[in-house]
């Protein structure tokens, strides 16, 4: 395989910090610069891998891109525990108050109600067993 240029190299180093997979990497710089990758290529610009390789600029830069991305993912609120079980808990209020209320499709609000625990249980730990 040829030397891969510097702006391809920069790519796998972002997609990789950015928790993206060497095979989901693979396929973004095929789509991207329609080159042809394995992973075990792009895993030689991982610095989790045993097969690490990189120049140790490149270990600089994921460890950057990798606290820039965790800053902006903080930033959005659905990343937080916190609010999507509170927006679950809505789902179920909602769903009780209709059923409350004497609303007719109260199925409906059971399955609701099924879904929106089920996904706070898995949200918590994976603690949703059928």
């Amino acid at each position: 395989m040829k030397r891969l240029s510097e702006t391809i190299k920069k790519r796998i180093v972002e997609h990789l910090a950015c928790f993206q997979t060497p095979a989901d990497v693979v396929g973004l710089i095929a789509e991207e610069f329609d080159v042809t990758l394995t992973p075990r290529h792009v895993r030689a610009y991982d610095p989790a891998s045993f097969q690490f390789a990189a120049a140790p600029r490149w270990l600089e830069y994921h460890a950057a891109v990798r606290k820039r991305y965790q800053q902006e993912i903080g930033q959005v609120a659905i990343a937080h525990r916190t609010v999507r079980l509170n927006r679950l808990q809505q789902i179920v209020d909602v769903a009780l108050e209709k059923v409350a209320e004497g609303g007719d499709d109260w199925l409906e609000a059971a399955e609701q109600v099924r879904k929106a625990v089920e996904a706070a249980a898995k949200d918590v730990g994976d603690w949703y067993h059928k």
